[in-house]
């Protein structure tokens, strides 16, 4: 495996996808000393335990340069993670970045910090899990995954910019870049939505079927609720931190779910199966491009 180009890295925030950082880079040739934060203690106790993280506990200061600091915590909770270890670090000497799936709460977070935006380079690995927490991470995560990176500042040096592509690659990703400006509106249609969907179709299927919901599925049903799963706090977060495109989004979906009810409603054969047809020939093409 290729050399990590920081010194020292600090993860904050150790469930799936911060877990899984820390257990790739134990799989990495790497000298770089990998440090742990959590606001959950037995979490970081845990990490040591499984060699993971230099540290035992929260008490320790990183006053060190050459430090990519990755924030991995729910979309709400990232600024009080950064004035938690704030203290313990050195900022001028720091690089950081995130692993958050919306960015625009963040965004007026790093406008009212301008020193921190400067250091600032955004993250979203394209990988995850229905299912939460350390134990459930691992570090084959980010395997043939897309990581996008978004400078926030043009004061970012390119330097920085090439040693955090640099990390995802080594983390097993494929890095491509976006303006943070379009990155909610693209991933409220994308990935927000298809989530959103699938809570109000178990929501349904639970009011109606009760303990009988999945008794009759042949385990198709399962699969398409899988992401019901998720974790409901980071969630939450992504909801309401990219309320504004997810309920546009919203809006969308229910113009569509309106015209499939009315080529139901006309009992117009041709019609149907003239716009299921071209819904299936515009998915296939663009799955045979890809």
């Amino acid at each position: 495996m290729g050399i990590i180009g920081f010194k020292n890295i600090l993860v904050v925030g150790l469930g799936l996808i911060g877990g899984s950082i820390l257990k790739k880079l134990s799989t990495i040739n790497s000298k770089a000393l990998v440090y742990g934060f959590d606001k959950k203690e037995e979490t970081v106790r845990e990490a040591f335990k499984l060699g993971l993280i230099k540290n035992q506990d929260n008490e320790f200061n990183l006053f060190k340069n050459d430090i990519l600091i990755i924030f991995s915590v729910p979309t709400l909770a990232l600024e009080e993670a950064y004035y938690l270890i704030e203290g313990k670090i050195t900022q001028e000497q720091a690089i950081f970045s995130d692993t958050l799936s919306s960015k625009t709460e963040l965004l007026k977070f790093l406008n009212s910090n301008p020193k921190l935006s400067s250091k600032f380079l955004m993250s979203h690995p394209i990988a995850g899990s229905e299912r939460s927490g350390l134990k459930n991470s691992k570090a084959s995560l980010f395997e043939k995954k897309i990581v996008l990176i978004s400078r926030v500042s043009g004061q970012t040096k390119r330097h920085d910019f090439k040693k955090l592509k640099d990390f995802w690659v080594l983390m097993g990703a494929e890095v491509l870049s976006m303006r943070p400006e379009a990155h909610d509106k693209i991933f409220s249609l994308t990935s927000h939505l298809p989530h959103i969907v699938t809570y109000a179709l178990m929501d349904l299927l639970y009011k109606n079927l009760s303990e009988k919901t999945f008794l009759y599925s042949g385990g198709s049903l399962e699969g398409y609720t899988r992401v019901a799963s998720s974790d409901p706090r980071m969630w939450k977060d992504i909801m309401l931190s990219n309320k504004e495109e997810i309920l546009k989004a919203i809006d969308g979906f229910t113009d569509s779910l309106d015209h499939i009810y009315k080529l139901i409603e006309s009992n117009d054969q041709e019609l149907i199966l003239s716009f299921l047809e071209n819904l299936k020939s515009s998915r296939d093409n663009l799955l045979d491009k890809n």
